[in-house]
């Protein structure tokens, strides 16, 4: 029985990359700069927005209640990618980070200051600490996954969980 070859190559440690990579890499990093800025701006908002609101509703009665913050980010393939399905989700994978309440206020989603040595030698990029995540949790070191992503989508979704003791 004849096998077909998979037309995706295997998967590489970033030490082997080329410059075409590099710069798809660089970008990525860049675009999850800009997710984390997003996701701390978007968390601090809504975390404003609930804390107005549950106070108006707390007025008038005695409510115990439990809240969930979290943001997810899917990572979606480049469209020019060859397992790419048009009218399909495309997720490469998805990364759901909570913010409340298991993060305080001063361990929020970007940090500038505590960035992680770079994964790759000889290149000055400082990685941001979602690309780390997604390069060695969510993608357990795959280069050719990550080199396939193309898009994101990233949602906050804030959670009220109502609990009535009596």
């Amino acid at each position: 029985m004849e096998q077909t070859p998979d037309k995706r190559p295997l998967a590489c440690p970033l030490t082997d990359v080329r410059e075409l990579e590099l710069n798809r890499l660089s970008m990525l990093n860049e675009q999850l700069v800009q997710a984390e800025q997003w996701i701390d701006r978007r968390s601090r908002e809504m975390v404003g927005a609930y804390g107005l609101a549950a106070a108006q509703a707390r007025h008038g009665e005695q409510m115990d209640e439990d809240v969930e913050l979290v943001a997810t980010v899917l990572f979606l393939l480049r469209e020019d990618h060859p397992d790419f399905l048009h009218g399909q989700h495309n997720v490469v994978t998805r990364i759901d980070m909570p913010i409340l309440p298991a993060a305080s206020r001063g361990d929020n989603v970007r940090r500038d200051d505590v960035r992680p040595a770079s994964p790759l030698p000889d290149f000055s990029v400082k990685w941001c600490s979602l690309f780390l995540n997604l390069y060695e949790r969510a993608l357990q070191g795959d280069t050719v996954k990550l080199l396939s992503i193309g898009t994101l989508c990233i949602n906050v979704v804030l959670a009220q969980q109502q609990l009535r003791s009596w």
